[in-house]
């Protein structure tokens, strides 16, 4: 027999099916609802589960097989009694033509012939591969879950019947009151019925001498009986504290799937709240448990104080900002490539005095260049737009009298190859002793910054600048950022103002904006 699982949209759809793949013979075992959607659209199915023999799948596949494709196609769209009405029509010609053959055959083998024929296709046998109907043949373990179900039903029932003998006073001696006459016909009848042979006490009745007399059945002493009763009412007193009990669902504690011990869940807690990465912090806290003691990993503190220890290590910051005579700001659009530059070229300008020069090379964006060239003007340093390649050499000859050459490129998203070559081509000169920044804000997700980054990866950045950190509450990006690219932090944007709100990066500040300290210092203050 073959067993198949069909789901469609419908049950009509699910009822073709099966009659396509296995015929008008085949029997539906089970039909249910499912929830979990069907297709692309999730949309709600019907799965259909039906069976067929061997034999009548085979007489199936043989009468299709006589039919060209055309035929055989309009053959499955019709009703299941005339498929059924042509293929017993096929096996009809069938054995007509095997009887014809086998009586023109000649011999004393021929009556064999016959008979074995005629034993093949007699009713009998049809009817014993054919006439079965698959739906009423039970499930394999369908007779012993039954029979275990009304065991346990009859359990119950003596149970039941037991524990209101037990509630009842006792009665007198030589007594059965009527409830434990109950009890016992009730469990006499069960054991019958299981085939468990229980002990029977009756009156004296005449006997065959060759028949011993049964043997008397000894009484239960009342102590037992008391014995009995009072662990029963235990029983009952303890289930009805537990109902009373709320009951609370155990769940596991922060950092548990990591293998990390109930102690450091307050600092693994705090960390990821903090946009940290779980790689990051639960390789972190694995080392602390290697390295402190189990009493210190109870203090929170403690454990922070080792991770304060661990940034102020592995943290990478620039140690010279101002390496290089020419800086080139990159990024996407919104990430403040613009502002990153006037807050630098104002903090060379008016803090280090340095002289120093604007190039843009966004001609795409409307008023980019423009903006810069304004803001030129205000610090009284030379600007200057670059559309070529070539003339980056120009420039070069032209501004031999400045330290610093401040670059500004337009905001891409680098989602085509020839954007990536167009940048790549009108950077300056890679002997012009260039900085490449990539400017990123602290606002964006985890997912989406990696992924931007990971395109301007190609183009050689050097080191990265982080804006909006005033903005945002959560700065695990910073050290998921430096995991991922391996690239030392530059500066850090902290607000509008300029150049006041601008600062290069240092290690400190890093684990300020992971663990406040300086907000912790402002409530202090002002207390």
């Amino acid at each position: 027999m073959q067993v198949k699982k069909f789901e469609a949209k419908t049950m009509k759809e699910a009822l073709e099916l099966v009659k396509v793949h296995m015929g008008p013979e085949a029997i539906i075992l089970s039909a249910k609802d499912t929830h979990r959607g069907f297709g692309l659209m999730g949309e709600k199915s019907v799965e259909v589960t039906a069976a067929v023999s061997e034999e009548t799948l085979r007489k199936k596949k043989i009468a299709e097989s006589k039919l060209r494709d055309d035929l055989r196609t309009r053959f499955q769209q019709i009703p299941a009694t005339k498929q059924r009405e042509f293929i017993n029509k096929v096996f009809e010609e069938r054995r007509e033509d095997r009887r014809e053959l086998v009586m023109a055959g000649g011999g004393g083998a021929r009556g064999g012939m016959e008979t074995y024929t005629a034993a093949r296709v007699s009713p009998e046998s049809r009817a014993a591969t054919s006439g079965l109907r698959y739906a009423d043949i039970p499930e394999e373990d369908a007779v012993p879950r039954a029979v275990a179900q009304d065991r346990v039903r009859r359990a119950a029932e003596r149970a039941r019947l037991a524990s209101q003998v037990l509630q009842e006073p006792p009665a007198p001696k030589g007594r059965r009151s009527a409830r434990a006459s109950a009890a016992a016909a009730a469990a006499a009848a069960a054991a019958a019925s299981t085939g468990i042979a229980t002990p029977k006490v009756s009156k004296a009745q005449p006997t065959a001498p060759s028949a011993p007399a049964p043997a008397p059945v000894a009484s239960v002493p009342n102590s037992d009986i008391e014995k009995l009763e009072s662990q029963v009412r235990e029983l009952k007193t303890l289930v009805e504290r537990f109902q009373q009990m709320p009951q609370v669902p155990m769940t596991m504690h922060p950092g548990a799937e990591q293998g990390l011990p109930f102690e450091l869940s307050p600092v693994y807690q705090r960390l990821t709240q903090q946009g940290i990465s779980v790689p990051i912090v639960s390789t972190m806290l694995k080392k602390a448990q290697k390295e402190i003691e189990f009493e210190a990993l109870k203090r929170p503190a403690l454990v922070e104080a080792w991770i304060v220890r661990q940034l102020l290590t592995s943290v990478e910051v620039v140690t010279n900002p101002t390496k290089g005579r020419y800086h080139v700001f990159m990024g996407s659009t919104g990430q403040g490539k613009t502002t990153s530059l006037f807050k630098f070229a104002s903090h060379l300008v008016l803090k280090e005095k340095k002289t120093i020069a604007i190039i843009s090379l966004d001609t795409i964006k409307v008023g980019a260049a423009d903006q810069l060239k304004i803001y030129a003007q205000i610090l009284n340093v030379p600007f200057a737009i670059v559309r070529t390649p070539e003339e980056w050499h120009v420039a070069q000859s032209r501004l031999k009298h400045v330290q610093h050459i401040l670059v500004d490129l337009p905001g891409f998203n680098l989602r085509s190859m020839e954007e990536a070559d167009w940048l790549k081509a009108m950077l300056p000169p890679a002997e012009f002793d260039r900085q490449i920044h990539y400017v990123q804000s602290a606002l964006a997700r985890d997912e989406e910054a990696l992924d931007l980054a990971g395109r301007y990866q190609m183009l050689g950045f050097h080191d990265v600048i982080f804006t909006r950190c005033d903005e945002s509450s959560r700065h695990g990006i910073l050290l998921n950022f430096q995991e991922h690219f391996k690239k030392p932090l530059h500066s850090f944007g902290m607000g509008s103002r300029i150049p006041e709100d601008y600062e290069f990066a240092t290690k400190e500040r890093v684990i300020d904006f992971i663990f406040k300290l300086s907000r912790v210092t402002k409530k202090e203050a002002a207390t």
